[in-house]
């Protein structure tokens, strides 16, 4: 017993020491560290670009600062401590987006935990019970080599469905409750919430693997030959890896588009019934998003993985792969000879080099060669002159205003309206409520509200609208709203909340 209480006591000290989420716990500005991944990293795994992350730090800073929070360095300098500190991980990205950064699987893993803390699920749900129960029958079911029990155990699952068959045939079955489908559905975003971490853990190993694969390329003949071989025969060795397949059976079924199409079905119905329209508007928004969210992470991950592939073949079949061969022999070959010069005496720090060394750079001689810049050369000797102010036509502005730029708080209006009086609306039931006014750019409108707000309807609708005197209509892919489901518990500023 006491050798089990020391070696758990050593296990947790050295956790301590070594523990980046408990170096982020231990630091000052970890709450900052939460609220800049909580806020501008919400799928995890998807990187931004540095510049651009730059940019809404200054913002969020001066936020921050005005509430009392000591953050006296600049967002650049904040983002290198905290890649040197290991939570954030910089990529070079590509020659579109530049260096970008992200999230470390350490610190998604410290975000969700701390989420789990400040607002725990602590209902014990028979729905729990009911998904293990589910995963254990199919676990034993797959795994059994038996064709009779498997046979055996179909028989059972068939006759449990006729069963209910006849009872609902009967009317015999109960709708559950609002608080029921609340439980349900916090057990459904439960499981979901460790996958960016698990996005963010797939990435760094195929990092590595790629790192690995090209020192391996680098080594002696007897290690590299191997890795070559398997590289021209066309072999993927970043997606045949154990990472790779593991991401590549889970994105398959991800984008299965027979599941995809029933998953989108399900999401709708159940935010559709009467008894879901009071649920948590944070978590009908999470529900409604927790797919494409998914796909967002893994098209990310999978074309990180894809690249990876493509640059390590790329590497090793142009002149890349034999400069750096040349290099590392080069390298070798200077340090040896040094090292049997060294031994034998013939050079000492204090020798005379024949080879002459180039400096670099600009050579100034004396302070007195410098020429200052004179500011007072670049003053500009006349001063403007000024301009009388115009009085601009109120009406005039607003309608150059609306030539130009949706008018996405009419939509949101028109989308209010139409669901005060009903649960749920596709785009072309808005239209024949409120007329689109700006012509294409109110379908166009609409269009974007619900693709990043509503559900997809899986029927294409047949919308029209007025534009000089001609009336003109499309088909567009179905989209509709449903009251409750969006950013803010319904469609209020959704044009004001893009980031």
């Amino acid at each position: 017993m006491a050798m089990t209480v020391i070696s758990h006591a050593l296990g947790f000290k050295r956790f301590r020491q070594e523990s980046l989420e408990l170096s982020l716990l231990r630091s000052d500005n970890f709450p900052v560290v939460l609220a800049v991944v909580a806020q501008h990293f919400p799928q995890g795994a998807i990187a931004k670009p540095a510049s651009d992350l730059y940019q809404l730090l200054s913002e969020d800073f001066r936020v921050l600062r005005d509430e009392g929070f000591e953050l006296p360095k600049s967002p650049p300098d904040y983002i290198n401590d905290w890649v040197k500190s290991r939570w954030f991980v910089r990529r070079p990205g590509s020659s579109q987006t530049g260096e970008t950064v992200e999230p470390s699987e350490e610190l998604l893993a410290v975000l969700d935990s701390v989420q789990r803390w400040d607002n725990p699920h602590r209902s014990i749900s028979a729905s729990r019970i009911e998904s293990l129960t589910q995963a254990l029958q199919t676990l034993a079911l797959e795994s059994d080599p038996s064709m009779a029990k498997r046979l055996a155990e179909l028989e059972r699952e068939r006759e449990r469905i006729e069963r209910q068959i006849e009872a609902v045939n009967a009317g015999e079955f109960e709708v559950i409750t609002t608080t029921q489908i609340s439980e349900r559905v916090a057990d459904i975003l439960d499981l979901a919430a460790s996958i960016p971490a698990d996005f963010a853990r797939v990435r760094h190993e195929l990092s590595d693997l790629n790192r690995k694969l090209r020192r391996q390329l680098l080594d002696p003949e007897d290690a590299r030959g191997d890795v070559l071989e398997e590289i021209f025969k066309g072999v993927d060795l970043i997606g045949d890896s154990d990472a790779g397949r593991s991401f590549n059976s889970f994105f398959d079924v991800l984008l299965d588009r027979e599941r995809s199409s029933l998953i989108d079905r399900w999401i709708r119905d159940v935010l559709g019934r009467d008894e879901a329209i009071d649920l948590d508007p944070a978590l009908r928004t999470r529900l409604y998003r927790i797919f494409r969210d998914m796909e967002d992470a893994s098209f990310e991950v999978n074309g990180e993985m894809t690249g990876l592939a493509r640059s390590l073949r790329h590497y090793v079949t142009t002149e890349e792969f034999a400069e750096s061969r040349r290099m590392i022999q080069l390298l070798r070959d200077t340090r040896n000879a040094a090292a049997k010069a060294a031994e034998a005496g013939e050079i000492t720090s204090l020798n005379h080099m024949d080879t002459p060394l180039v400096r670099i750079g600009m050579d100034v001689r004396s302070i007195a060669g410098l020429k200052l810049k004179n500011p007072g050369e670049e003053r500009v000797e006349e001063l403007p002159e000024p301009v009388e102010s115009q009085e601009i036509d109120t009406e005039t502005l607003m309608a150059q205003i609306r030539a130009s730029e949706i008018d996405f708080e009419e939509l949101e209006d028109a989308v209010a309206v139409i669901l005060e009086k009903q649960s749920h609306a596709t785009i072309a039931e808005v239209l024949v409520q409120s007329p689109a006014t700006q012509g294409l750019a109110s379908i166009v409108g609409l269009l974007y509200m619900a693709m990043r707000e509503g559900v997809p309807t899986g029927q294409p609708q047949n919308v029209e609208w007025e534009h000089e005197g001609t009336t003109h209509r499309r088909r567009i892919s179905g989209w509709q709203f449903i009251r409750g489901l969006g950013g803010s518990g319904g469609f209020d500023g959704i044009a004001e909340g893009e980031d």
